[in-house]
């Protein structure tokens, strides 16, 4: 799969700390921002479920309908509240 392209701006402070952060994890800058990407994608899916492609595809195409999402099981849902509430501690 091919890459996008995305221009960012970020205050230079902070591309300079994550400078550090690279090269400290022996990444490229760009490297180092796509993991930081990838684990805040990973927070997100775990807290709230995984992003399904109908809701992909309605950002690329907002025209479309989005099916109805299945309902969580009670196990499902006390997961992440339970996972929620250990944070805050």
């Amino acid at each position: 799969m091919e890459n996008s392209r995305f221009t960012l701006r970020i205050h230079p402070l902070l591309i300079k700390k994550l400078k550090v952060m690279a090269n400290t994890n022996g990444r490229s800058l760009n490297k180092e921002i796509e993991q930081i990407l990838k684990w805040v994608v990973d927070d997100f899916e775990n807290k709230r479920g995984r992003i399904r492609q109908e809701e992909i595809d309605l950002i690329e195409n907002p025209s479309k309908k989005m099916k109805p999402m299945a309902k969580r099981t009670a196990e499902e849902t006390n997961k992440i509240l339970s996972d929620a509430l250990f944070k805050l501690s």
